[in-house]
């Protein structure tokens, strides 16, 4: 039987060459794993806040069209009623902001939306949300509740992505999901209404702007979903 006379085993550099190589290939498949995580959790992200600007936009079609049946029927003072002149902030018949009393007009900080971070939207002096902002409590729409309506220190800049926190009491556990007796608004998280009266010259409509910003996981630039709805207001005398 032939049998070597020297045995060679493998040389340091060909140990440090193999262990390289392992910890390059750990490393790219750990890199695509969070890549794939990050973006679902991103997506999710995202689609959670669709659905509160759908059911936000929903709520305003809604009390949109309640108001008109009120109108058409001839009830005055009726609750969907007070609820638009609130979401359009219609006061003895003046066109003012809900928050500020102050005219709403086309201008170009309230059209253009271009955070350049979330937290400015908050300001207290400066910030759209404080001024004009506003959220509606679809837990207790038409309910007849004085509190359908969040504006103020309600509405805060997002702490993972746009959301209604609701509790059950002034000093109740908050919660996210919806569970019996859970429907005081604690707080709206990035997101926000704000209302702009238009006239095309033969009917009056208002312009409801829906918007969301907050940082996606492991993001430094802002997300941002946002939509409008155009509702009119005619005279049905």
């Amino acid at each position: 039987m032939f049998r070597a006379k020297n045995r060679r085993g493998d040389t340091l550099i060909e140990v440090i060459l193999a262990v390289g190589i392992f910890s390059m290939v750990a490393v790219a498949v750990l890199a695509v794993m969070n890549g794939g995580a990050s973006s679902a959790q991103l997506s999710l992200e995202a689609t959670l806040a669709r659905e509160e600007v759908d059911t936000q936009a929903e709520a305003l079609r809604f009390i949109h069209s309640s108001y008109i049946a009120e109108k058409i029927s001839g009830e005055t003072g009726g609750l969907y009623t007070k609820l638009w002149q609130k979401v359009t902030g219609r006061s003895d018949g003046g066109n003012v902001d809900v928050v500020s009393g102050v005219e709403l007009t086309d201008d170009d900080d309230i059209l253009n939306f271009n955070p350049g971070e979330c937290s400015s939207l908050y300001d207290e002096h400066n910030g759209e949300a404080k001024k004009y902002g506003f959220v509606i409590n679809t837990r207790k729409l038409g309910m007849g509740a004085d509190d359908v309506l969040a504006t103020g220190n309600k509405l805060s800049a997002a702490s993972t992505y746009p959301r209604l926190v609701y509790k059950n009491g002034a000093n109740e556990e908050k919660k996210l999901v919806s569970e019996s007796g859970y429907n005081n608004l604690n707080s709206a998280e990035g997101i926000y209404i704000i209302t702009v009266e238009g006239d095309d010259g033969s009917s009056k409509y208002y312009d409801f702007y829906i918007r969301t910003c907050w940082y996606g996981s492991g993001e430094s630039a802002s997300s941002t979903i946002y939509t409008l709805v155009r509702l009119s207001d005619p005279s049905l005398e």
